[in-house]
């Protein structure tokens, strides 16, 4: 069972003012409107309608899944990310292996003696 398949708003305690109105935001960004004031009173236990409640339970679900949504596509930028910088490292070091062989091989035939 995943986290946003039980959603719960944290409790009154837990929550500061701005944490509520950026959940507030948040909410509303997924197409629900409710204010900070409300929800902190939810949290609290106060009494809210069957469809407020829905709608705190959707809007908490939405959020948590945009937001797994977002990690996972930063994870895999940043593995992008590192597999380009082990291919650039790579050609780096082929291309100094090559340099160095080339020079070796230009000083050895520097040492041979001409017929």
């Amino acid at each position: 069972m995943t986290d946003w398949s039980d959603p719960r708003l944290p409790s009154a305690e837990k929550t500061s003012p701005r944490q509520l109105k950026r959940m507030s935001r948040s909410f509303s960004g997924v197409g629900v409107g409710i204010p900070p004031e409300r929800l902190q009173q939810i949290a609290m236990g106060g009494t809210a309608t069957a469809d407020e409640l829905v709608d705190v339970s959707f809007a908490l679900t939405a959020t948590q899944l945009i937001s797994e949504k977002r990690r996972s596509k930063r994870a895999r930028a940043q593995r992008h990310c590192v597999r380009g910088f082990i291919l650039v490292v790579a050609i780096l070091i082929s291309i100094n292996v090559l340099v160095c062989l080339g020079l070796l091989l230009f000083m050895l035939t520097q040492h041979t003696m001409p017929y």
